[in-house]
Protein backbone atom coordinates (compact mmCIF):
# COMPACT_ATOMS: atom_id res chain seq x y z
CA UNK A 1 0.00 0.00 0.00
CA UNK A 2 1.20 3.37 -1.07
CA UNK A 3 2.08 5.77 1.93
CA UNK A 4 0.24 8.79 2.41
CA UNK A 5 2.10 11.91 2.68
CA UNK A 6 0.62 15.44 3.63
CA UNK A 7 2.64 18.51 2.80
CA UNK A 8 1.57 22.05 3.85
CA UNK A 9 2.61 24.92 2.04
CA UNK A 10 3.58 22.66 -1.11
CA UNK A 11 3.45 25.17 -2.83
CA UNK A 12 6.40 27.53 -1.08
CA UNK A 13 10.38 27.35 -1.29
CA UNK A 14 11.01 24.05 1.05
CA UNK A 15 7.70 22.27 0.47
CA UNK A 16 7.35 22.99 -3.03
CA UNK A 17 11.19 21.25 -3.41
CA UNK A 18 10.20 18.71 -0.93
CA UNK A 19 6.95 17.74 -2.90
CA UNK A 20 8.66 16.99 -6.09
CA UNK A 21 11.07 14.66 -4.17
CA UNK A 22 8.44 13.18 -2.99
CA UNK A 23 6.71 12.85 -5.81
CA UNK A 24 9.23 11.12 -7.68
CA UNK A 25 9.54 8.03 -5.28
CA UNK A 26 7.84 5.21 -5.53
CA UNK A 27 4.46 3.65 -3.51
CA UNK A 28 4.06 7.08 -2.54
CA UNK A 29 1.06 9.13 -2.93
CA UNK A 30 1.74 13.18 -2.51
CA UNK A 31 -1.12 15.60 -0.88
CA UNK A 32 -0.79 19.19 -0.71
CA UNK A 33 -2.62 21.90 1.43
CA UNK A 34 -2.17 25.48 0.21
CA UNK A 35 -4.05 28.55 -0.36
CA UNK A 36 -4.27 28.47 -4.40
CA UNK A 37 -3.98 25.01 -6.64
CA UNK A 38 -0.66 22.93 -7.15
CA UNK A 39 -0.15 21.99 -10.27
CA UNK A 40 2.10 19.40 -9.33
CA UNK A 41 -0.25 17.09 -7.92
CA UNK A 42 -3.16 15.42 -9.30
CA UNK A 43 -6.38 17.64 -9.05
CA UNK A 44 -7.87 15.75 -6.01
CA UNK A 45 -4.46 15.43 -3.95
CA UNK A 46 -4.85 19.49 -4.13
CA UNK A 47 -6.25 21.27 -1.21
CA UNK A 48 -7.18 24.50 -0.94
CA UNK A 49 -7.83 26.76 1.98
CA UNK A 50 -6.83 29.01 4.99
CA UNK A 51 -4.95 26.46 7.41
CA UNK A 52 -6.62 29.18 10.38
CA UNK A 53 -9.95 28.41 8.84
CA UNK A 54 -10.21 25.21 6.55
CA UNK A 55 -12.33 22.54 7.45
CA UNK A 56 -9.27 20.19 8.83
CA UNK A 57 -10.93 17.18 10.12
CA UNK A 58 -12.96 16.90 7.03
CA UNK A 59 -9.47 17.19 5.14
CA UNK A 60 -7.21 14.99 7.57
CA UNK A 61 -10.33 12.70 7.77
CA UNK A 62 -10.14 11.85 4.04
CA UNK A 63 -6.80 11.81 3.28
CA UNK A 64 -5.43 9.57 6.47
CA UNK A 65 -1.68 10.61 6.24
CA UNK A 66 0.74 8.39 6.97
CA UNK A 67 3.34 11.71 7.35
CA UNK A 68 2.48 15.03 7.89
CA UNK A 69 5.07 17.55 6.51
CA UNK A 70 4.34 21.05 8.07
CA UNK A 71 6.10 24.05 6.23
CA UNK A 72 3.16 26.29 5.96
CA UNK A 73 5.23 29.77 6.91
CA UNK A 74 5.29 33.13 6.96
CA UNK A 75 7.71 36.11 5.73
CA UNK A 76 9.89 37.85 7.93
CA UNK A 77 8.42 40.99 6.19
CA UNK A 78 4.94 39.82 7.37
CA UNK A 79 3.12 41.74 10.57
CA UNK A 80 3.94 40.05 13.70
CA UNK A 81 0.62 39.45 14.35
CA UNK A 82 0.18 37.65 11.15
CA UNK A 83 3.31 35.95 11.73
CA UNK A 84 2.01 34.82 15.28
CA UNK A 85 -1.25 33.28 14.07
CA UNK A 86 0.09 30.95 11.21
CA UNK A 87 3.25 29.78 12.92
CA UNK A 88 1.62 29.49 16.34
CA UNK A 89 -1.82 29.29 16.20
CA UNK A 90 -2.03 27.44 12.52
CA UNK A 91 0.24 25.00 14.03
CA UNK A 92 -1.72 24.41 17.06
CA UNK A 93 -4.46 24.07 14.84
CA UNK A 94 -3.04 21.17 12.71
CA UNK A 95 -1.58 18.98 15.80
CA UNK A 96 -5.63 19.52 17.27
CA UNK A 97 -7.03 18.20 14.09
CA UNK A 98 -4.84 15.11 14.18
CA UNK A 99 -5.50 14.28 17.78
CA UNK A 100 -9.47 14.84 17.00
CA UNK A 101 -9.42 12.55 14.20
CA UNK A 102 -7.22 9.82 16.29
CA UNK A 103 -5.08 9.11 13.51
CA UNK A 104 -1.03 8.51 14.58
CA UNK A 105 0.54 10.38 11.76
CA UNK A 106 4.26 10.96 11.82
CA UNK A 107 4.83 15.16 11.76
CA UNK A 108 7.72 17.27 10.96
CA UNK A 109 7.46 20.43 11.89
CA UNK A 110 9.93 23.14 9.59
CA UNK A 111 11.39 25.54 12.13
CA UNK A 112 14.06 27.83 11.60
CA UNK A 113 17.37 28.92 13.10
CA UNK A 114 15.97 32.36 13.80
CA UNK A 115 14.62 30.81 16.89
CA UNK A 116 18.40 30.24 18.62
CA UNK A 117 19.22 33.86 17.61
CA UNK A 118 22.89 34.54 16.62
CA UNK A 119 25.57 33.26 18.30
CA UNK A 120 29.84 33.21 18.28
CA UNK A 121 29.34 29.10 18.89
CA UNK A 122 27.60 26.39 16.84
CA UNK A 123 24.11 25.74 18.27
CA UNK A 124 23.46 22.60 19.48
CA UNK A 125 19.59 21.56 19.80
CA UNK A 126 19.66 21.89 23.77
CA UNK A 127 21.23 25.51 22.96
CA UNK A 128 18.91 27.93 24.66
CA UNK A 129 16.87 30.29 22.13
CA UNK A 130 17.27 33.77 22.74
CA UNK A 131 15.57 35.05 19.29
CA UNK A 132 16.25 38.56 18.44
CA UNK A 133 13.39 39.50 15.91
CA UNK A 134 9.86 39.14 15.36
CA UNK A 135 9.68 35.91 12.82
CA UNK A 136 11.92 33.76 15.86
CA UNK A 137 10.20 34.72 18.73
CA UNK A 138 6.93 33.09 16.51
CA UNK A 139 9.05 30.25 15.03
CA UNK A 140 10.19 29.76 18.46
CA UNK A 141 6.22 29.85 19.83
CA UNK A 142 5.47 27.32 16.82
CA UNK A 143 8.16 24.69 17.94
CA UNK A 144 7.18 25.56 21.62
CA UNK A 145 3.50 24.23 20.85
CA UNK A 146 4.94 21.31 18.96
CA UNK A 147 6.39 19.91 21.61
CA UNK A 148 3.23 20.11 23.94
CA UNK A 149 1.50 18.54 21.77
CA UNK A 150 3.84 15.51 21.49
CA UNK A 151 4.03 15.88 25.16
CA UNK A 152 0.16 15.86 25.94
CA UNK A 153 -0.95 13.40 23.33
CA UNK A 154 2.18 11.13 22.64
CA UNK A 155 1.87 12.17 19.37
CA UNK A 156 5.24 11.66 17.18
CA UNK A 157 5.95 15.49 16.52
CA UNK A 158 9.60 16.60 15.20
CA UNK A 159 10.78 19.58 14.73
CA UNK A 160 13.41 20.11 11.73
CA UNK A 161 15.32 23.91 12.62
CA UNK A 162 16.25 24.73 8.95
CA UNK A 163 19.20 27.01 8.47
CA UNK A 164 19.96 29.26 5.70
CA UNK A 165 18.49 26.94 2.32
CA UNK A 166 19.78 28.48 -0.93
CA UNK A 167 19.33 27.00 -4.64
CA UNK A 168 17.12 26.40 -7.08
CA UNK A 169 15.36 29.90 -7.31
CA UNK A 170 14.22 30.97 -4.05
CA UNK A 171 14.47 34.91 -4.80
CA UNK A 172 14.24 36.72 -1.97
CA UNK A 173 17.77 34.92 -0.67
CA UNK A 174 20.99 36.75 -0.22
CA UNK A 175 22.50 34.18 -2.15
CA UNK A 176 20.14 34.49 -5.21
CA UNK A 177 20.46 38.05 -4.82
CA UNK A 178 23.72 38.01 -5.55
CA UNK A 179 23.88 35.36 -8.36
CA UNK A 180 21.61 37.43 -10.22
CA UNK A 181 23.64 40.20 -10.46
CA UNK A 182 26.61 39.04 -10.73
CA UNK A 183 24.55 37.05 -14.12
CA UNK A 184 23.17 40.17 -14.90
CA UNK A 185 27.24 41.82 -14.55
CA UNK A 186 27.93 39.12 -17.14
CA UNK A 187 24.82 39.57 -19.65
CA UNK A 188 26.18 43.55 -19.71
CA UNK A 189 29.99 42.84 -20.34
CA UNK A 190 32.84 44.66 -21.07
CA UNK A 191 30.53 47.61 -19.72
CA UNK A 192 30.84 47.81 -15.65
CA UNK A 193 28.45 46.60 -13.50
CA UNK A 194 27.28 47.41 -9.99
CA UNK A 195 26.55 44.79 -7.72
CA UNK A 196 24.26 45.82 -4.60
CA UNK A 197 24.96 44.16 -1.19
CA UNK A 198 24.17 44.40 2.24
CA UNK A 199 26.41 43.30 5.09
CA UNK A 200 28.87 41.17 3.67
CA UNK A 201 30.14 40.57 7.04
CA UNK A 202 27.57 38.67 7.70
CA UNK A 203 28.04 34.52 8.66
CA UNK A 204 25.60 31.92 8.27
CA UNK A 205 24.92 28.62 7.95
CA UNK A 206 24.00 27.79 3.97
CA UNK A 207 22.50 24.43 3.18
CA UNK A 208 21.45 23.40 -0.26
CA UNK A 209 17.61 23.01 -0.77
CA UNK A 210 18.35 19.35 -2.15
CA UNK A 211 20.31 18.63 1.37
CA UNK A 212 17.49 19.99 2.88
CA UNK A 213 14.89 17.75 1.41
CA UNK A 214 16.74 14.89 1.77
CA UNK A 215 17.48 15.48 5.73
CA UNK A 216 13.16 16.20 5.83
CA UNK A 217 12.85 12.52 4.50
CA UNK A 218 15.59 11.11 7.16
CA UNK A 219 14.11 11.84 9.98
CA UNK A 220 10.74 11.03 8.20
CA UNK A 221 12.13 7.49 7.51
CA UNK A 222 14.50 7.27 10.86
CA UNK A 223 13.82 4.70 13.49
CA UNK A 224 10.37 4.41 15.56
CA UNK A 225 7.36 7.18 15.57
CA UNK A 226 7.59 7.62 19.81
CA UNK A 227 11.35 7.71 19.89
CA UNK A 228 12.10 10.66 18.02
CA UNK A 229 8.59 12.61 19.39
CA UNK A 230 8.98 16.09 20.32
CA UNK A 231 12.54 16.20 19.73
CA UNK A 232 14.70 19.36 17.73
CA UNK A 233 17.40 18.08 14.71
CA UNK A 234 19.03 21.17 13.17
CA UNK A 235 19.22 21.30 9.44
CA UNK A 236 22.48 22.78 7.92
CA UNK A 237 25.72 22.11 6.90
CA UNK A 238 27.51 22.40 10.31
CA UNK A 239 29.94 25.17 8.32
CA UNK A 240 29.52 29.31 9.14
CA UNK A 241 30.30 31.44 5.50
CA UNK A 242 30.33 34.85 5.56
CA UNK A 243 28.79 36.70 2.75
CA UNK A 244 31.91 38.19 1.42
CA UNK A 245 33.63 34.95 0.50
CA UNK A 246 30.25 33.79 -1.39
CA UNK A 247 30.12 36.58 -3.48
CA UNK A 248 33.72 36.34 -4.10
CA UNK A 249 33.45 32.24 -4.86
CA UNK A 250 30.56 33.81 -7.62
CA UNK A 251 32.57 36.09 -8.78
CA UNK A 252 35.54 33.70 -9.37
CA UNK A 253 32.96 31.16 -11.30
CA UNK A 254 31.39 33.97 -13.29
CA UNK A 255 32.22 34.12 -16.91
CA UNK A 256 33.70 37.19 -16.32
CA UNK A 257 37.61 38.41 -17.27
CA UNK A 258 40.29 39.21 -14.52
CA UNK A 259 39.72 43.36 -15.24
CA UNK A 260 35.90 42.63 -15.73
CA UNK A 261 35.83 40.91 -12.54
CA UNK A 262 38.11 44.27 -10.43
CA UNK A 263 36.01 46.41 -12.63
CA UNK A 264 32.84 45.66 -10.73
CA UNK A 265 31.43 47.77 -8.39
CA UNK A 266 30.55 47.04 -5.12
CA UNK A 267 27.59 49.26 -3.59
CA UNK A 268 27.20 48.88 0.44
CA UNK A 269 23.80 49.82 2.00
CA UNK A 270 23.35 49.31 5.69
CA UNK A 271 25.77 48.77 8.49
CA UNK A 272 29.08 45.97 7.76
CA UNK A 273 28.84 44.44 11.30
CA UNK A 274 29.82 40.83 12.06
CA UNK A 275 27.68 38.56 13.21
CA UNK A 276 27.01 34.82 13.11
CA UNK A 277 24.29 31.93 12.94
CA UNK A 278 25.69 27.96 13.11
CA UNK A 279 25.12 25.15 13.67
CA UNK A 280 25.82 21.17 14.88
CA UNK A 281 24.62 18.84 12.77
CA UNK A 282 26.23 15.80 14.75
CA UNK A 283 22.80 14.75 16.29
CA UNK A 284 20.87 14.45 13.27
CA UNK A 285 24.06 12.72 11.15
CA UNK A 286 24.18 10.06 13.65
CA UNK A 287 20.76 9.51 14.56
CA UNK A 288 19.53 9.49 10.36
CA UNK A 289 22.72 8.66 8.70
CA UNK A 290 22.00 11.84 6.82
CA UNK A 291 24.93 14.11 5.75
CA UNK A 292 25.05 17.13 3.20
CA UNK A 293 26.13 16.38 -0.17
CA UNK A 294 26.20 19.32 -1.78
CA UNK A 295 29.37 21.57 -1.19
CA UNK A 296 28.81 24.98 -1.21
CA UNK A 297 30.47 25.44 -4.85
CA UNK A 298 28.77 23.62 -6.27
CA UNK A 299 25.71 25.14 -5.47
CA UNK A 300 26.91 28.30 -6.11
CA UNK A 301 27.59 27.09 -9.73
CA UNK A 302 24.10 25.98 -9.82
CA UNK A 303 22.43 29.51 -8.87
CA UNK A 304 24.77 31.15 -11.17
CA UNK A 305 23.92 29.06 -13.97
CA UNK A 306 19.50 29.34 -13.31
CA UNK A 307 20.32 33.36 -13.51
CA UNK A 308 21.76 33.12 -16.46
CA UNK A 309 19.07 31.25 -17.91
CA UNK A 310 16.39 33.74 -15.92
CA UNK A 311 18.37 36.37 -17.05
CA UNK A 312 15.49 38.80 -17.74
CA UNK A 313 13.43 38.54 -14.78
CA UNK A 314 13.96 41.90 -12.27
CA UNK A 315 16.93 40.88 -9.75
CA UNK A 316 16.14 40.95 -5.97
CA UNK A 317 17.07 42.97 -3.14
CA UNK A 318 20.46 42.03 -1.74
CA UNK A 319 19.71 41.03 2.22
CA UNK A 320 21.13 38.87 5.06
CA UNK A 321 19.32 36.87 7.28
CA UNK A 322 19.01 34.10 9.79
CA UNK A 323 15.71 32.54 8.64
Amino acid sequence: MAQRILVTGSNGYIGGHLARHLLSLPDTEVFGFNQTYDSKLVPNNSLEGNLLEADLLHWLGQVKPDVIYHCIGTSPKSPFEHQLRVNAEGTRRLLQTVVDTGLHPKVIVVGSAAEYGLRDEPVEENTPCQPEGEYGIAKLAQTLIAQSFARRYNLPVIIARVFNAYGHTARHLAIAALAAQIAQAEALAPSPAEVHVFNLRSYRDFIHIDDVVKALTALSNSRTQNELSGQVYNIASGQSTALKDILELLLFNAKLTPDQREKVQLKFHGVQQEDRSWANINKIQEQTGWHPQVDLNTGLKQELEYWREHIGESVPSVKSHTQ
